[in-house]
């Protein structure tokens, strides 16, 4: 990567600013961003000679307009980063309770149960409201050998907890991408799951102690039928990914259960759930 990177940034008049960018193109520039009311060209090459073409061209233009255009530009040298190492500048570490989650190029934290995370695609890292309501209460209501399955997966963060804490653990994601996610997190973290399959609990086989769904409410309500006879008796529900707005329909939804407790953080709720043995299935 060089040093420095030249910027143009240039307006013309509306009328004549496809005119001018098929020219551009047609001199071999492959990439144009238009924003901040203008047009801006960036390259690691000198773009003087851009310019002189585009101030001959919007002269000529002009000529057979005849009338002047607004064209105006400037051109700046910038210094290049290194926009990967800026990213990881930005992520910091979280601690939850007794749990400490941070990427690979971070530091562990002595006297705390460590978890590696590095952010892919957003499918979660502990920052957000709903997954570090969920990991707060994992702490408070899983148990070893509990068979517990974590539906929408994503990253695998809530997954991988589980499995810290000695459930024997199942996940399942629609998204390819985020499954992949989740099992390439459970071996940076020393962990492995029993099963892992793309869809959801349609291909889940047999009941759990322990389901945690960190999903949006929407899908929660549809998953409904689903999730509660994938609950053995006396087994722990886990709902989360629910903005306020959503409440009143899931705690309908989720009445014949027996709501243990909820946590709010900010808009998002979340709530935990367990079938009691005369509940019906």
């Amino acid at each position: 990567m060089k040093k420095f990177y030249h910027e143009l940034f240039f307006k013309i008049d509306k009328s004549c600013e496809g005119l001018l960018l098929d020219f551009i193109f047609d001199l071999g520039v492959e990439a144009v961003e238009e924003k901040d009311g203008g047009f801006y060209i960036r390259s690691s090459e000198d773009l003087d000679e851009l310019v002189w073409a585009l101030e001959l061209f919007c002269e000529r233009l002009s000529n057979l307009k005849n009338s002047p255009l607004n064209f105006n530009f400037t051109l700046v040298k910038k210094e290049n980063k290194d926009w990967i190492e800026e990213y990881k500048k930005g992520i910091e570490p979280i601690l939850i309770d007794k749990i400490y989650i941070h990427t690979t190029w971070q530091e562990p934290k002595r006297g705390y149960l460590n978890i590696q995370i590095n952010p892919a695609l957003a499918f979660g890292s502990g920052h957000h409201e709903s997954t570090h309501s969920c990991i707060e209460l994992l702490q408070k209501f899983v148990k070893k050998d509990m068979k517990a399955l974590d539906v929408g997966c994503g990253s695998g963060i809530l997954a991988i907890i589980l499995a810290k804490f000695g459930a024997k653990v199942d996940i399942c994601d629609t998204d390819e991408l985020a499954l992949k996610s989740a099992l390439d997190n459970a071996k940076l973290n020393e962990v492995s799951f029993c099963k892992a399959w793309q869809g959801s609990l349609d291909k889940a086989e047999g009941k759990y102690d322990f389901i945690v769904a960190n999903i949006i409410a929407d899908v929660i309500l549809i998953l409904e039928k689903d999730m509660k006879n994938c609950l053995k008796e006396n087994a722990i529900l886990i709902l989360s990914g629910i903005l306020d707005k959503y409440e009143a329909r899931i705690k309908d939804k989720f009445k014949d259960l027996s709501l243990v407790c909820e946590l709010r953080k900010n808009e998002w709720l979340s709530l935990v759930y367990k079938k009691e043995k005369n509940e019906r299935k």
